[in-house]
């Protein structure tokens, strides 16, 4: 960024592109009052130069008519301008289009958030917080957006400096930790798979907690790919209900199954479902060969026994005996998923890459340490920073010249 364009003002649009019935901009930086009361007009009384910090005042802006906004003087040194408006596009744009021509530059809401947080990594815990889904990410996230993985950086710098064996093995759990961080937002995905009518559509529905799915005795029923969002012990998680898997000559199920086969190899975790009222199948025994991090679960656990794990060959599987028709056994399924995706949930207050950028940098400085170039590994470290976070919420958001 030039110079010239540094000692701008800062325009930029906190609210969603046309998705509310209010816009939100913000001015800040040297000259922000000074553009904003430049093309701000009162309904009455004096201009924003002489407003109260934080007193909402009614007025117009833009040219002609303009269009009716209220404009809030923040505090702060510089003081911030707020403006508010319609939420439609027009009313935005005509807004944003008055403040630039006033000597303002337009930035995006990642520039915000860094503006208010501080740094650009909380500045991208906190755009990551609005997304959070379950109560425990959200922690996590919040304790990343009040310094948590600023300060174990630092740390960790430090500790490489002086030791750099002892710094090795913090960075590599660090980049450990990752393998949830970046989880925090997409979550998990947990696939469930079997045979035909071994309960696998019921087994979803009961723990997604309402009918999802269609539960029928006609075996084949479910031949597309039916998802769910759910969270287990507070790590959010897709649920994947497929088609059953068998020998058919129905070309519908059979493209059923190709979809099915595809999910089970994309899944973080296979649930695979047997049912313990029935014998089992040739079906059966090549789920059970297949290879993949996978739960075996035995359903139907309510019905007399044809078989048990043991001598199903299943006693080297983690074993999960439930009924999805009673919801025996469900809570203890729960804990097992949470535990195959988590083995090792991050400390309260520890500090832990969220961002796949962030994972990839910390990556890149234990390669430079592999090869010697430990000054390059310590920039690496020094300036992850600095990683953008343009673009993260998904409301990014462009005057005409930038589209």
């Amino acid at each position: 960024m030039s110079e010239a364009a540094a000692s701008r003002p800062s325009v930029c649009v906190l609210t969603p592109r046309g998705r509310g019935a209010i816009g939100v901009v913000r001015v800040w930086g040297e000259g922000a009052l000074a553009a904003a009361s430049a093309v701000f007009r009162p309904a009455r009384g004096e201009g924003l130069g002489t407003t109260p910090r934080r007193r909402p005042r009614l007025g117009r802006i833009g040219s002609g008519l303009g269009d009716e906004v209220v404009a809030v003087v923040l505090d702060g040194e510089p003081p911030e301008v707020e403006i508010q408006c319609h939420g439609g596009p027009a009313a935005v744009d005509l807004v944003v289009e008055t403040l630039t021509n006033a000597g303002g530059r337009l930035v995006e809401p990642g520039a915000f958030a860094e503006h208010a947080a501080g740094s650009p990594i909380r500045a991208a815990a906190l755009e990551d917080l609005a997304r959070a889904s379950t109560l425990r990410t959200a922690e996590i996230l919040l304790e990343q957006a009040q310094g948590a993985l600023d300060a174990e950086l630092d740390r960790l710098i430090a500790v490489i400096e002086a030791d750099r064996g002892r710094g090795l093995a913090e960075l590599d759990r660090l980049i450990e930790r990752g393998r949830v961080g970046v989880r925090l937002i997409a979550g998990w995905r947990v696939v469930i798979a079997g045979r035909p009518n071994v309960g696998k559509s019921r087994l979803l529905n009961a723990l997604a907690g309402y009918q999802r799915a269609i539960v029928d005795a006609t075996p084949g029923t479910t031949r597309d790919v039916v998802t769910v969002s759910a969270a287990f012990d507070g790590w959010p998680v897709e649920l994947v209900d497929t088609a059953g898997v068998r020998g058919t000559d129905d070309l519908i199920e059979q493209s059923g199954i190709e979809r099915a086969l595809r999910e089970h190899r994309r899944a973080d975790l296979l649930l695979k479902v047997f049912d313990r009222s029935q014998p089992l199948e040739v079906e059966d025994r090549r789920l059970l060969a297949a290879d993949g991090d996978a739960l075996v679960i035995v359903n139907k656990a309510d019905l007399p026994a044809a078989w048990t794990p043991e001598t199903a060959w299943m006693d080297a599987f983690a074993v999960v005996a439930v009924s999805a028709e009673r919801g025996d056994g469900l809570d203890e399924l729960g804990r097992e998923i949470a535990r195959r995706l988590v083995p090792n949930p991050p400390e309260p207050g520890a500090g832990l890459p969220f961002r796949t950028e962030q994972v990839e940098a910390l990556r890149a400085a234990r390669a430079s340490f592999a090869v010697g170039n430990e000054r390059a590994a310590l920039q690496t470290l020094r300036s992850l920073a600095q990683v953008s976070t343009s673009g993260a919420s998904g409301m990014r958001w462009r005057s005409d010249p930038l589209r």
